[in-house]
């Protein structure tokens, strides 16, 4: 059930939180808790009951192995590592079988010229994200970092179904302290905090991320592709998609915040202004933040880190990123992108070492290129596929795929949606103006495709690089601070919720990317 779809809004977001709010009023602190899992089961098996008892299975699996770890808790032996290993085998098995024991077998038999049966496997939703979080929870058990055992909590950490979907990727010793403590957190300043954090999300994602797909979609599908696309459209599709991962992303991860706002609860933030960063170093510290943080400790510093010299350390950067580029997804195209990533955060490191310097904003411009020409295989359906895109986003195949004449002529088609309007101002109304020979429609030209594009590109590129992100907005510096029931605000909002009803109105709305891995 997606954050923005029509029953999740009219219904269950409003039941769920007046059943919470009614039940910690009356006192029922651990009922309410009891709801609200209960609640997050329902969430999770609205697509089917498979989901629901996977994520129930893999929660009273992990517990009973956090349970055998407890007995030494912060003094290792041999038989805590056995469950530690037992515990993350558990974990990461499920997540292969689910998510890729197809792309094993279609491997083994392009290298074997074998016929092995591909499998048709069930993907749960969140699979990816409960796995990274159950294995961070038993590791944490392990090093001693977990001091309380209790069920019904550790259920609520897992199943909360705001984060359930897409993240953010949460620490056990982070939620449960809340636990307790929601109930006094329940306040008209913290309605109004997250239905703000809310509404901000829900307007980057159904105005901003839906529309800028309708200009990156075009660009990935196969005829596109197979035609070669000059470098000007290359480039303005990966924009467009760039700046749409990051809408749909963060706009999520600013829903899910809102909502555990609702409900008392405080989730990480995931995102920094990414775009914003002079480095890649400084883009994984503000991209992802709980993913960077999770690889960070469980993957990079116990690989060795960089206590064992330079050769070690772009090592285990260069795994860690492959790594997570497989985390996304079962496919080469994710793998070859996270090793993108690996080979930039080598090249930083080794700039770096040799204390070269580099002014900002050529940090900046070399860092948001590197990062939107790596999204080109994030983003395509086959390795030959991006080969063939990066080609034209490096110019091979030229500038403009039919040259500069075809380029202008194609300015004077409307985008599809608003051919209707271009028609009534230029034929209706008669605004055409000709000069000549030459005949030029106004409104085809004022609503065509390539410059729409440029439109929300240039307004995308603003949102990003000069307004603060949603979580400076709501937390400005005491030197600007502002209430959350100011007027300014208020219409900040109601405007965002206007925005959000015309695009839904005009456009199909989609799923969360992230939703997918």
């Amino acid at each position: 059930m997606p954050l923005h779809s029509f029953y999740f809004l009219a219904l269950f977001l409003p039941l769920a939180v007046a059943v919470h709010f009614l039940l910690t009023k009356a006192g029922h602190f651990r009922l309410a808790v009891a709801g609200l899992v209960s609640l997050s089961l329902a969430f999770c098996g609205w697509r089917g009951l498979s989901d629901a008892e996977i994520l129930m299975g893999s929660i009273c699996i992990n517990f009973l192995i956090a349970l055998l770890l407890r007995r030494q808790a912060g003094q290792p032996g041999p038989k805590q590592t056995f469950f530690l290993a037992l515990g993350i085998t558990v974990n990461l098995s499920l997540l292969a079988y689910c998510k890729y024991s197809a792309f094993v077998v279609e491997n083994v038999n392009a290298l074997l010229h074998t016929t092995y049966p591909v499998l048709t496997t069930y993907l749960p939703i969140g699979i990816s994200f409960l796995t990274f979080q159950q294995i961070a929870y038993l590791t944490d058990v392990y090093r001693g970092q977990v001091k309380t055992f209790n069920f019904l909590d550790y259920c609520f950490v897992c199943s909360f179904f705001p984060k359930l979907l897409a993240g953010p990727i949460v620490r056990h010793a982070e939620v449960v302290p809340q636990i307790a403590q929601s109930m006094r957190m329940l306040s008209h300043e913290a309605l109004a905090a997250g239905a703000t954090r809310f509404t901000i999300g829900l307007f980057k994602k159904v105005v901003l991320a839906d529309t800028l797909a309708g200009y990156a979609t075009p660009l990935f599908a196969a005829d596109t592709i197979a035609r070669d696309p000059g470098m000007v459209e290359a480039w303005g599709g990966i924009l467009a998609y760039t700046f749409q991962l990051y809408f749909d992303f963060s706009g999520y991860t600013d829903m899910a915040i809102g909502i555990a706002q609702l409900f008392g609860i405080s989730l990480p933030e995931n995102f920094n202004s990414p775009y914003k960063a002079t480095s890649i170093t400084d883009f994984w510290k503000r991209w992802h933040m709980t993913l960077s943080r999770f690889l960070r400790d469980y993957v990079y510093i116990p690989l060795g880190g960089n206590r064992q010299g330079p050769t070690r350390q772009y090592f285990n950067l260069l795994l860690t990123m492959m790594l997570c580029g497989l985390w996304h997804g079962a496919s080469w195209t994710f793998v070859i992108w996270g090793t993108l990533h690996g080979a930039y955060l080598l090249v930083n490191h080794g700039w770096r070492r040799l204390a070269l310097p580099c002014p900002p904003t050529i940090g900046w411009g070399i860092t948001f290129l590197s990062v939107a020409f790596a999204w080109a295989w994030f983003r395509a359906d086959s390795v030959s596929a991006a080969i063939r895109l990066t080609t034209s986003l490096s110019g091979l195949n030229g500038l403009w795929e039919n040259g500069f004449r075809e380029a202008l002529r194609y300015l004077e088609l409307p985008a599809p949606q608003l051919d209707a309007l271009a028609r009534f101002f230029d034929h209706d109304m008669g605004f055409v103006i000709r000069v000549g020979h030459w005949t030029i429609y106004p409104a085809n030209m004022l609503f065509s495709t390539p410059l729409l594009q440029t439109f929300w590109l240039v307004v995308s590129g603003l949102i990003v690089l000069r307004f603060p992100n949603a979580s400076e907005w709501m937390h400005p510096s005491p030197k600007n601070s502002e209430s959350l029931f100011s007027l300014r605000r208020a219409l900040v909002v109601g405007g965002l919720l206007f925005l959000v009803w015309l695009a839904s109105i005009t456009s199909q709305t989609s799923g969360f990317i992230y939703e997918n891995f």
